[in-house]
């Protein structure tokens, strides 16, 4: 995992510091934003607002999908933290959809870390206790 050198301490919001055994641990806001978008539907939807703000009645043609169920996806993606939702001011019955940028940044930044192989240990694991690559490691 990469840390940061002047603290010691992990960079991602996400990521919390080892375990007392040397273990990485995964927070659990992590692991609900990677749930969120364990979609193909919403990975579409995030994909859209990456590129701007979206009024649900585009996202439903868009996406060919109907507005129920691009609501129920909109509100997997809110409670994940991941999009902003906003009244339309003349009319309230539609709501437009952005990527949060701030949560988008921190998700990228903690994937990034976790699939960080800088520190790899390239050794051939051994099944053996007390060896190089021994130990069992878990999230």
């Amino acid at each position: 995992m990469a840390m940061n050198a002047s603290s010691g301490k992990h960079n991602s919001q996400y990521l919390r510091p080892p375990s007392v055994d040397g273990t990485p641990t995964v927070d659990g806001d992590l692991l609900s934003v990677l749930a969120a978008m364990a979609d193909p539907i919403r990975l579409r939807i995030i994909a859209l607002l990456r590129e701007r703000e979206r009024c649900i009645c585009h996202l439903t043609e868009m996406l060919g999908r109907s507005q129920g169920t691009i609501s129920h996806h909109m509100a997997i993606l809110k409670r994940a933290g991941l999009v902003r939702e906003r009244r339309d001011p003349d009319d309230a019955r539609w709501t437009h959809y952005s990527l949060d940028e701030t949560a988008a940044a921190r998700t990228k930044a903690a994937i990034g870390e976790l699939l960080d192989t800088s520190n790899l240990d390239r050794r051939p694991a051994s099944c053996r206790n007390g060896t190089p690559g021994g130990s069992i490691s878990t999230l």
